[in-house]
């Protein structure tokens, strides 16, 4: 894994980290950072797409693998996702009403294990790759027929795909909650529209 590489998996880890961690809005800032980030900074690490052998399904995967984990990493067990009509910034509110509707997420420690561990996972792989199995590693990259390019892109698209599909699952529950915080408000305007 180049410099470049370990730099853009510590930048995502650390826009990650610092936007979510602890009671945060659901804004379209929020969720479109990732997406902006990765526009930025992937051109400058996506070189080439190989095909040839299996690099194309080494690559799929690892992107299939990076919504699972993003997907994962927001969560109910992880992430709580509630729907407030006064919402502030700041805890506790300086009055009842001096906020606006916002969908907010909270997340703690196991939100942040989880960006953490499979973080240090890649860079525990690429270590291993360099100084552990490098053998090894040719053995079952020529077996298989794969290519260091298409194995360093199954690192970006893993990270990308991850940040990508987390600002997907935040948007979504966000929006479940914000739906369903408007329902009974709904039913309760028209129960006392046929009342009258």
């Amino acid at each position: 894994m180049t410099a470049n590489i370990v730099i853009m998996q510590l930048a995502i880890l650390a826009v990650v980290l610092e936007s979510d961690l602890g009671r945060r809005k659901i804004g379209w800032f929020r969720v479109g950072r990732p997406v902006i980030g990765v526009a930025l900074i992937v051109p400058f690490f996506f070189t080439s797409l190989p095909t040839g052998g299996n690099d194309l399904l080494l690559q799929g995967v690892s992107a299939l693998a990076g919504a699972a984990l993003g997907l994962f990493s927001v969560c109910p067990l992880l992430v709580s996702v509630d729907y407030h009509l006064d919402w502030r910034r700041r805890w506790p509110r300086t009055s009842p009403t001096s906020g606006r509707p916002a969908a907010v997420s909270r997340s703690g420690a196991g939100y942040a294990a989880v960006w953490i561990a499979v973080t240090a996972a890649r860079f525990g792989f690429a270590y291993g790759a360099q100084h552990i199995f490098p053998v090894g590693l040719g053995v079952f990259m020529t077996t298989h027929h794969l290519s260091s390019t298409g194995l360093t892109n199954g690192f970006i698209f893993l990270s990308v795909s991850m940040s990508l599909f987390r600002s997907l699952g935040l948007w979504v529950r966000g929006r479940r909650a914000r739906l369903a915080q408007a329902g009974p408000v709904v039913d309760a305007a028209h129960t006392t529209g046929v009342a009258r």
